[in-house]
């Protein structure tokens, strides 16, 4: 009995806890994405999209590039949490 509690202790501690994206932050992307026509659930970007995302929003120029690489960020599996 000890033994299993022990190992269930240790199972549910070492499993890592995965929180959602900050708020502010997805509804940023959101709109930013919205300004070069690209409409997205805020809630349902992962961590990975959203942080990288919001670094080509930041560093990228113009339109068709910032519309390319927002589509492919959200069609990778690697951005998948």
């Amino acid at each position: 009995m000890i033994r299993t509690t022990a190992l269930v202790l240790c199972a549910a501690l070492a499993s890592p806890a995965v929180a959602a994206p900050n708020a502010q932050l997805t509804n940023s992307i959101a709109q930013r994405l919205d300004r070069v026509g690209i409409q997205i659930i805020p809630e349902r970007l992962t961590n990975s999209q959203a942080a990288a995302l919001h670094m080509m929003l930041v560093s990228t120029r113009g339109y068709v590039e910032k519309r390319r690489k927002a589509k492919a960020i959200l069609r990778n599996p690697d951005f998948l949490d």
